[in-house]
């Protein structure tokens, strides 16, 4: 199961069991704490459905990430299981071929079936993130078209209030709110619509001026305390968890609450007449109401149902107790805690779920299949793309292959084609990516005119860890053996857990033929004199420093004039340049850093050279 459904489910199963916990308590807090209160309450449970906030060891991360202190440290092969399970995770598109698994005999140790039926479930759960957002997407387009609807609805109708109205609006607000009144004969109850631009919209219909005074009152309350932007907040919280039907319960519920505590805030400050005029102004409100208003907007009347409670709050208000606003506050910052208690599946960057189990042994992921790699030296910019990959051991399967130097003679594609001549003691960087392996061997065999096995002996290669999955090692030094070599076969061996693998690449072998007469010798570089050349190229300036007219050879004491000239074009593939000397018995090689303008005529900076002697 990917993140994003794991956090979404995380939220909806934390505001669920938020919301469970206030139903079960509210018997007891019904008619004891204050509305205002309730309502708070009931807009932190929204918040907790729609706000990834958590604590660290909060109780979603435990149930959805696996975060709990283990007791008993499970056997290697569980640890390895749990690794797959989160190498998976991290891959949101790919998902496991089931069916190529079973040809392969992936499952074949697979006695319990669990990895078949887990492989099973990451494949649908790649599928039911796609259902869940299309069902998101249709959810709040449906009610933003039909408020959009409702609003293209009324405003044909709409009408401007008397002087009257507005004045006895103006003196409500004293001049602090810009808020237009309205009439319209489509509604049915006094609303407050708008965000940005809010208007109050009655029934255009007559009212004494008590009536319109409570009407005022109420959808001016709701103006104050941003009750619209709360619908809004609900609508969406509604679209995101349209799955769970305890979503619709708690928007009924706040809506409910919103009203009642709208009622209490409007009362608060009345006598018992003018409440009795209060509940009478909302008796003649309901009784009014035809059809649903929708919930995008803050109405006065309710459902009929829900005013006997509407009515009943009214007559029974009284001001609450020091104690009883103490208990409110309590109740209101157990209910915040609460929901960073239950939290929600936050992953976090660093989260490994072996690394509490055993830290030392897994601290990457196992990959269900060697992994690719990237192999550089330092003398070229270009990748060895070419190798090849010996399985040993894999998924509980011990493969019966040859040697890594047999298998680079005989390996299709062959991996001796294109080689890099790699210059002896230059570091080579291998990069395992996101796939770290437990341990990495380096072995290096030379090629030698036995086709079964070197006739030299295997080198051991010092291997290092540098960080984010790159090992390095460095080149051997050059044979000093009398035995002539074509190459070198390198092999990288690569370890997660029980799974083992071989890396075989292999590179031009020069520098083992007679290695004192082949010596490279290094150049100084003037960097500030390259860069200054590398601007004036790319002004469109020219410049014959290091150019191919071989004044690098006049340098070192040989004529230019002996030299058979090479076409950089002809190498532009190429770091290492040739020339033969005629009469001389001698070739001069340059090792040549990135040109920096390619051509015939190209300018380049000569990083080592070395001199050899033609063989009879």
């Amino acid at each position: 199961m990917n993140d994003v459904l794991r956090l979404i489910l995380s939220l909806s199963l934390s505001g669920s069991i938020l919301a469970l916990i206030l139903f079960a308590i509210k018997p007891f807090i019904k008619n004891r704490l204050s509305k205002s209160i309730q309502y708070y309450v009931w807009i932190v449970v929204v918040f907790r459905l729609i706000l990834p906030f958590s604590l660290e060891e909060s109780i979603m991360n435990r149930v959805f990430y696996n975060k709990s202190i283990q007791t008993q440290l499970p056997s290697k092969k569980e640890i390895q299981s749990i690794s797959n399970e989160s190498f998976n995770q991290n891959n949101f598109f790919e998902t496991p071929n089931v069916k190529e698994n079973v040809k392969t005999g992936v499952y074949n140790f697979d006695a319990d079936h669990n990895r078949y039926f887990k492989d099973i479930f990451q494949r649908l759960s790649s599928h039911m993130f796609y259902i869940y957002l299309l069902g998101a997407i249709i959810t709040l387009t449906i009610n933003t078209i039909g408020y959009l609807r409702f609003l293209n609805h009324l405003k044909p109708k709409n009408k401007d209030a008397t002087d009257e109205e507005n004045l006895l609006l103006n003196s409500l607000i004293n001049g602090k709110n810009k808020i237009h009144l309205l009439r319209n004969p489509l509604v049915s109850t006094p609303m407050l619509m708008g965000i940005f631009k809010p208007r109050i919209i009655i029934p255009d219909r007559e009212y004494n001026e008590k009536q319109l005074k409570n009407i005022l009152l109420h959808e001016l309350i709701h103006l104050r305390r941003f009750d619209i932007m709360i619908k809004w907040v609900i609508m969406i919280t509604k679209s995101i968890h349209w799955f769970n039907p305890m979503v619709y319960v708690i928007g009924k519920e706040i809506n409910h609450i919103c009203e009642l505590s709208c009622d209490e805030a409007v009362i608060k400050n009345l006598s018992n007449k003018e409440k009795q005029e209060y509940g009478d102004t909302l008796i003649s409100m309901v009784s009014e109401i035809q059809s649903s208003t929708g919930r995008l907007q803050a109405t006065m009347g309710e459902d009929k149902n829900m005013l006997k409670d509407r009515l009943i709050a009214i007559m029974n208000y009284n001001k609450k107790s020091k104690i009883v606003i103490f208990t409110s506050g309590i109740l209101l910052l157990a209910v915040i805690f609460g929901g960073l208690y239950l939290g929600s599946g936050v992953r976090k960057d660093n989260y490994n779920p072996t690394s509490k189990i055993e830290e030392e042994t897994i601290t990457t992921s196992i990959p269900i299949k060697p992994p690719s790699i990237i192999i550089t030296n330092e003398t070229d910019l270009e990748a060895i793309e070419v190798y090849t990959i010996l399985k040993t051991k894999w998924n509980g399967s011990i493969y019966d292959r040859a040697s890594f130097y047999q298998a680079a003679w005989s390996s299709e594609p062959s991996i001796l084609t294109g080689l890099h001549r790699l210059v002896p003691e230059e570091e080579i960087t291998v990069d395992f990516g996101d796939s770290k392996p437990d341990n990495v061997a380096v072995k290096m065999a030379y090629l030698t005119e036995s086709y079964t096995e070197s006739l030299l002996p295997i080198v051991d290669v010092s291997v290092n860890y540098h960080t984010n999955g790159i090992y390095k090692f460095k080149n051997p030094p050059a044979s000093d053996s009398d035995i002539g070599t074509t190459g070198r076969v390198f092999c990288i061996e690569a370890t997660w857990g029980d799974n083992i693998c071989e890396y075989v690449f292999a590179s031009d072998g020069k520098f083992d033929n007679n290695p004192a007469e082949v010596k490279w010798i290094p150049v100084k570089l003037d960097m500030e004199k390259l860069e200054e050349l590398q601007k004036a190229i790319d002004d469109g300036g020219e410049n014959s420093y290091l150019s191919t007219s071989l004044e690098f050879i006049d340098s070192i004491g040989h004529s230019s004039e002996d030299a058979n000239r090479i076409k950089i074009e002809h190498n532009i593939d190429n770091k290492v340049i040739r020339y033969e000397f005629q009469g001389h018995n001698k070739f001069i090689e340059l090792r040549l850093v990135q040109p920096i303008k390619k051509g015939i005529d190209g300018i380049w900076a000569v990083e080592l050279y070395k001199l050899e002697q033609v063989s009879d």
